[in-house]
């Protein structure tokens, strides 16, 4: 498995993500009765519409899609809607007080008093995309205690560096997009994607 970097022609017109979660539903046919379970394995799923465009640049995009070699390979992704956090916290902020566990939804962020992470934010954590669910001030010690939209896969040491500035997770390439060539253009395509879990 080998990390595909981005040619600099992967700009989007439009994207999504969006949290897959794990989890098993059962209901009682007769007594209206139901339980869901949840695996605590969440994992993103993101879409991105390249537009059309010159041949020459299309085609570098063909060679990335074709260098994924289907869902072999995997390729950093951040939250192109969002790359850095609609809130103030900025700097070299780490993970405080506790190590977080998994299957949490908690992590307690060191920043600078003041700080805020706003709700849809998006952090990432020891290889995990994180996004924050509610708004979250720093306290009187530059504490942030940022609850997640998402659960925490795997345990995070305390001290670990938090990245806000374009935070990445590994995906794998889902779709088999093709882009169409005409005469001095070519058509743009929708690939999806989904987090690889390594």
């Amino acid at each position: 498995m080998t990390l595909i970097a981005l040619p600099s022609s992967f700009r989007p017109e439009s994207f999504s993500m969006r949290l897959a979660t794990m989890q098993s539903a059962f209901s009682a046919p007769f007594g209206g009765s139901e339980q869901v379970i949840d695996h605590q394995n969440d994992r993103w799923e993101a879409t991105a519409n390249l537009p059309r465009g010159p041949q020459e640049l299309v085609a570098s995009r063909e060679a990335f899609v074709n260098a994924m070699r289907g869902q072999t390979n995997t390729v950093a992704l951040y939250h192109f809607g969002r790359p850095v956090p609609l809130g103030t916290m900025r700097g070299t902020p780490t993970t405080l007080s506790f190590p977080a566990a998994r299957g949490t939804d908690l992590v307690v962020i060191q920043s600078i008093v003041g700080a805020t992470l706003l709700a849809g934010d998006m952090i990432g954590i020891n290889g995990l995309l994180l996004q924050v669910r509610q708004d979250c001030p720093a306290d009187g010690s530059g504490a942030i205690y940022a609850y997640l939209a998402n659960r925490l896969r795997a345990d995070i040491p305390l001290g670990s560096p938090v990245v806000w500035n374009r935070p990445t997770a590994p995906f794998r390439l889902i779709s088999k997009p093709s882009f169409l060539y005409a005469a001095g253009y070519a058509e743009g395509a929708s690939l999806d994607f989904v987090e690889a879990i390594v």
